[in-house]
């Protein structure tokens, strides 16, 4: 699949020329595109990313060391979304449709997986992919991060 790539980039080049760093994130996120998760591989291959919310095709946050943001990044089409979640159904042999609306999956690195579709989910498709962390949180963590408070 990359030589295929490399081939279709090295045509384009010549007629839009683009530097080796350019071409490189290219190729990674067409990779992406087609036989992975899409805008969701980088989340998931960044082991500090705990939980990842995707709300629809452009309404995705991150979980990343106790904090929620949203990502700047979206599907380019609702139609990628519904292509990303039953690449994840399929991989785990499930079956996630308007007549059964909501499924539990794993990815393969273990990350859990939450799917939700219309009619349940009313303002498009929702996923959420849960990592275990490597070192579960504790109280002492939570309140050295912040998210509560030492007076308790």
């Amino acid at each position: 699949m990359y030589e295929l790539i490399d081939r279709r980039l090295l045509d384009s080049v010549k007629e839009l020329p683009m530097t080796a760093s350019e071409r490189l994130r290219m190729r990674k996120e067409l990779f992406a595109s087609i036989r992975k998760l899409d805008v969701l591989q980088e989340l998931v291959d960044d082991p500090g990313v705990t939980e990842i919310m995707v709300n629809g095709t452009d309404n995705i946050f991150v979980e990343q060391r106790g904090r929620i943001r949203r990502y700047e990044a979206g599907f380019e089409s609702k139609e990628k979304l519904e292509d990303v979640i039953q690449q994840i159904v399929a991989g785990c042999n499930r079956v996630v449709n308007e007549a059964s609306p909501i499924v539990d999956a794993r990815l393969e690195n273990g990350s859990r997986v939450n799917i939700v579709l219309y009619p349940v989910a009313l303002n498009g498709p929702v996923i959420t992919i849960r990592r275990f962390p490597e070192h579960p949180m504790t109280i002492e963590r939570l309140i050295r991060i912040g998210s509560l408070p030492a007076f308790l």
